[in-house]
């Protein structure tokens, strides 16, 4: 899983490299046509918009590659990793926490404690389920990165270091502006 700092590195490096890759072939094709090409510059002729259209052409089939490559968010990549997705803790929900099983009401999803300790998650279908059985991440962690973990259950928690911040639920990425696409 990785985080939000690592996802803006990743979307800045490949975009800096589609920016290369295309500056080079179109500097190519500019040595292959005799130099003659002036896109802006003292002029403007056919040669120079070839190279322009070919520079465009170099640079997105670059950057489709490269989201291929490294997975980034197309926000992410088409900003240089300016816009990043969220980190998980901001979008957790805090969850109940109960001390006895007694203690459980039964209106929607507890955290269930031990000696100050988190042992099991209540309110699922599965009834009691210890946390070793529920996907779980670091906060800093990226929200696009959590989509894998929903195949298996319908909630995600998050942590930090030991605690249980709270959980995200599968719902919960069904909004837009989250970077997920």
């Amino acid at each position: 899983m990785r985080t939000v700092k690592e996802l803006r590195l990743a979307g800045l490096f490949a975009y800096l490299a589609a920016l290369v890759v295309g500056l080079l072939l179109s500097l190519l094709l500019h040595a292959l046509l005799g130099g003659g090409g002036r896109l802006g510059w003292e002029g403007f002729n056919f040669y120079g918009l070839l190279e322009g259209l070919f520079f465009l052409f170099a640079f997105t089939f670059t950057l489709y590659l490269a989201q291929q490559a490294v997975r980034v968010p197309c926000a992410t990549l088409l900003t240089a990793g300016l816009i990043a997705p969220r980190p998980a803790y901001r979008l957790a929900k805090p969850l109940p926490k109960v001390e006895a099983l007694e203690a459980y009401e039964g209106r929607g999803v507890a955290l269930l404690v031990q000696e100050g300790r988190p042992v099991a998650l209540l309110g699922l279908s599965d009834g009691v389920l210890p946390l070793e059985e529920v996907p779980g991440v670091e906060a800093e962690v990226a929200v696009s990165e959590l989509l894998p973990l929903f195949f298996r259950r319908p909630l995600v928690l998050v942590y930090r270091g030991e605690e249980v911040v709270g959980a995200i639920p599968r719902e919960a990425l069904d909004r837009p502006g989250l970077g997920l696409k």
